[in-house]
């Protein structure tokens, strides 16, 4: 018995309703198709259209508007956000919750741009702090924090995430550190300390689902950063040894956890960092060079493809 047979009967022992049976019906012939993501691309395009338009003109007018126009707008616009989000949010809980309408994140998260928007055209008019402005970060970051933990809004704790690293940027600027070994110790401390909130929150299984947006702000940074320095100072160094256990640390968890995704991060990562060590050694060969790169591709695309197939099946 297929299976709008099988609705049919269920219907005529008055198990189904007609109405549900008409909807069961139209899904099995594939009338229906969810617009959710469809809407939600929409929503966050329309508000980065907006918040594009929004610096440009402040950019090329800002002598003929005037500061008390521009702070008035920006800061009228975020209060408005954030007043919204507070009449219409749910109950906090520690657990996920549910966003009470399609366009909600997006106007807290519209709220939240505008405010670093204010701030930032504030101290670049008036300098109030002077030397001390990239504390604004922090009390930025601390704000988008609450935010997004009172909200549930995973944009806006990665935003919050992302100006954390724009604190990292700018707090040591005057280090006794050069340039590049700055941005390569303070990108692996703060891919340690994002991971140690990470791991301190999902313990108090507070926003547990949250966790994954920690991890993977903190395997990028630390990635990348450990990559600058395999480049650097290349096979015997502490960096690759780090990188190579952040790779089996990252499939291990992978396969713990059967997230294709992580597994992926190691695969390419570690593709990338063998790549830079081991033609370093053949790089006066060009035959050897290019070998490489067509045999090591094809096999990482093999592999690729076959591990996502088995984590499917695992699924």
């Amino acid at each position: 018995m297929n299976i709008p047979s099988l609705l049919q009967k269920m219907h005529e022992e008055k198990t189904l309703s007609a109405k549900q049976l008409n909807y069961l019906l139209d899904i099995h012939k594939k009338k229906l198709f969810s617009v959710h993501q469809e809407l939600r691309f929409s929503f966050y395009a329309g508000i980065l259209l907006v918040i594009a338009g929004l610096g440009l003109t402040i950019k090329q007018y800002f002598a003929q508007l005037g500061d008390i126009a521009i702070i008035g707008s920006l800061t009228a616009g975020s209060l408005a956000s954030f007043i919204y989000c507070f009449a219409k949010g749910n109950s906090y809980s520690h657990k996920e919750v549910a966003s009470p309408n399609i366009a909600f994140d997006y106007i807290l998260f519209f709220g939240c741009t505008l405010y670093s928007m204010d701030i930032a055209y504030s101290e670049t008019q008036f300098h109030v702090l002077g030397n001390l402005w990239n504390n604004y970060l922090l009390a930025s970051f601390v704000l988008f924090l609450f935010l997004a933990y009172r909200y549930d809004n995973r944009v806006v704790l990665s935003l919050a995430l992302s100006t954390l690293a724009a604190w990292f940027g700018f707090t040591v600027t005057e280090s006794r550190f050069s340039f590049q070994e700055y941005h390569r110790l303070y990108a692996i401390a703060y891919s340690c300390l994002t991971l140690l909130i990470g791991i301190f929150l999902y313990r108090l299984a507070v926003k547990k689902h949250f966790f994954d947006i920690y991890l993977n702000f903190a395997t990028h940074f630390l990635f990348v950063a450990l990559l600058s320095g395999v480049i650097h100072y290349k096979l015997f160094s502490l960096y690759f040894l780090c990188f190579l256990a952040a790779c089996v640390i990252l499939v291990l968890y992978s396969l713990r956890t059967k997230r294709f995704l992580y597994m992926l991060y190691a695969i390419i990562y570690g593709y990338i960092g063998i790549s830079i060590v081991g033609l370093d050694i053949i790089r006066r060969n060009t035959f050897l060079v290019l070998t490489y790169f067509i045999v090591t591709s094809l096999a990482v695309i093999v592999l690729i493809f076959s591990l996502s197939r088995k984590f499917k099946e695992n699924a």
